[in-house]
C-alpha cells in the first residue's frame, strides 16, 4: 500500500464512520427524530388519559346519585324510558329542535 492510499484510509474511514454514527444518532430507530416523536405520542396520549379519567369521576358521580337519590331515578326514568307519572303532560321534540 503506497502513502497516498494509507492516508486516504485513515482520512476516510474515520469521516464514515463518524457520518454514520451521527446518522443513527439522529433518524436511527433510537434516535433524536424518533425520541421527539415518542414524547409527543406520550403527551397526548397523558392528555387522553387525563380527559378519560375527568369523564370516569363524573360518571361514578352520576352512578352514586343515582343509586342514592329517588329523585335522581324519576328523573332519569323520564328522560331515557319515558316513564312518568299519571296525568303527566310530555312534550317531544325532534332531535336538533333548539
Amino acid at each position: 500500500m503506497d502513502m497516498l492510499q494509507r492516508r486516504l484510509l485513515w482520512n476516510v474511514l474515520p469521516t464514515v464512520v463518524v457520518m454514520a454514527i451521527l446518522y443513527l444518532a439522529v433518524w436511527g430507530d433510537n434516535g433524536l427524530v424518533k425520541q421527539r416523536e415518542l414524547a409527543a405520542d406520550l403527551a397526548k396520549t397523558e392528555r387522553r388519559l387525563e380527559s378519560v379519567r375527568r369523564e370516569n369521576a363524573s360518571l361514578e358521580r352520576e352512578v352514586a346519585r343515582l343509586r342514592d337519590d329517588s329523585a335522581s331515578q324519576r328523573r332519569a326514568a323520564a328522560e331515557e324510558l319515558l316513564l312518568v307519572p299519571a296525568h303527566s303532560t310530555v312534550f317531544r321534540f325532534p332531535d336538533g329542535t333548539p
